[in-house]
């Protein structure tokens, strides 16, 4: 796996630090969602579809370390308290996000255990540090993801499993989208910010810069019309968008989803306030201004999902968000963990029997 290149193990790793949630997904996939010991930030690691999966265990979050402070410092001496047989993330987040340089990353790799990742989460920055050799390489998709970890853990058959069963069904689900014309405009906003906290809304680009990248992926796979499409200016940070009521009521989206509100619906306080989403629903459907918006009188303000998934939850979160787009064709949404098994956009007894070793 580009860029660490090749890693040989004489027995599967037992033990596994990783990044966010979305090696960790690829390994709950891979049913070996109990090896890992760490993560960069755990609480980004969302669980609340695992409690959908007969017979699949949640991990608790908050009882796996953090290897990174909330300052963004990698927390050395836990890594090697640690001492993992992985670090199943990519070395060029430590020096990139991390500010490690490139001598400590090789150290650690050398002391700790080989890197095995690869920043696939969206399009890399023009300065990313491309260790070890300062050449651009590959992203990977989040199939290519299980056949490479499945290789590495022995979990072969697992991933092929896995990698049939996505695929299916992400083909299935796009190829009934309905046609472009006939498609609500969308507004994606941050679920945690809003005027009355931070002083206007962030929107971001619901659409991928890259179709491979996996933070998207299922607002380009299901062809989102951005209500803000030309709209955007060249930087502002964070937010791809700050716009305030008037700004939301100039564009008006037919919808607006609201950017990780998963995690507040399942408890995960990530970003400091699990008020935060409703109090950002809250303050659009009491504003004068606010309740002008179409999305707000025709009460289409969903929950969008994390970026921080794999396998299992881009299918969850494609199925949702389907539904909430596309009601028409795909059956309404009713919430999360509300789905009748009839209007279900794909098996989640195959999926728990995969990641419970019965394939």
């Amino acid at each position: 796996m580009e860029p660490a290149g090749e890693v040989t193990f004489e027995e599967p790793p037992e033990t596994v630090v990783c990044g966010w949630g979305f090696v960790g997904d690829v390994l709950m996939a891979l049913g070996r969602a109990d090896s890992i010991v760490g993560m960069a930030r755990p609480g980004f690691w969302y669980q609340g579809f695992y409690d959908l999966l007969p017979g699949v265990s949640m991990r608790k979050t908050g009882e796996i370390p953090a290897t990174v402070s909330k300052s963004y410092t990698v927390e050395e001496e836990l890594l090697y308290e640690l001492d993992p047989d992985l670090l199943a993330t990519d070395p060029n987040r430590f020096i990139a996000w991390y500010r490690l340089e490139p001598a400590t990353v090789e150290r650690i790799r050398e002391d700790i255990a080989p890197f095995f990742g690869n920043e696939s989460r969206s399009k890399r920055s023009p300065g990313w540090p491309n260790w070890p050799d300062g050449e651009p390489y590959s992203y990977y998709g989040i199939p290519e993801f299980l056949a490479r970890y499945g290789r590495v853990f022995r979990e072969e058959a697992r991933a092929e499993a896995m990698i049939d069963l996505y695929e299916t069904t992400i083909e299935d689900i796009t190829s009934r989208v309905p046609a472009k014309s006939e498609r609500p405009t969308v507004g994606l906003l941050s679920a945690f910010t809003n005027p009355e906290n931070r002083g206007f809304f962030g929107v971001n680009k619901p659409i991928p810069a890259l179709d491979v990248t996996h933070e998207l992926r299922q607002y380009g796979a299901l062809g989102v019309v951005d209500a803000f499409e030309g709209h955007y200016p060249d930087d502002s940070g964070h937010y791809d968008l700050k716009t305030d009521f008037e700004g939301l009521l100039d564009i008006d989206p037919d919808v607006l989803v609201f950017s990780e509100a998963v995690n507040a619906l399942g408890g995960q306080n990530v970003y400091g306030n699990a008020d935060a989403y409703q109090q950002t629903l809250d303050v659009l459907q009491t504003d004068e201004v606010g309740k002008r918006l179409t999305a707000v009188q025709n009460d289409r303000l969903y929950p969008g999902g994390t970026g921080s998934q794999g396998p299992i939850i881009n299918l969850f979160q494609t199925e949702m968000l389907a539904k909430q787009l596309y009601p028409d064709e795909f059956g309404p949404w009713r919430g999360l963990g509300e789905t009748p098994e009839s209007e279900q956009l794909f098996d989640r007894q195959r999926v728990a029997d995969i990641v419970t070793g019965d394939i």
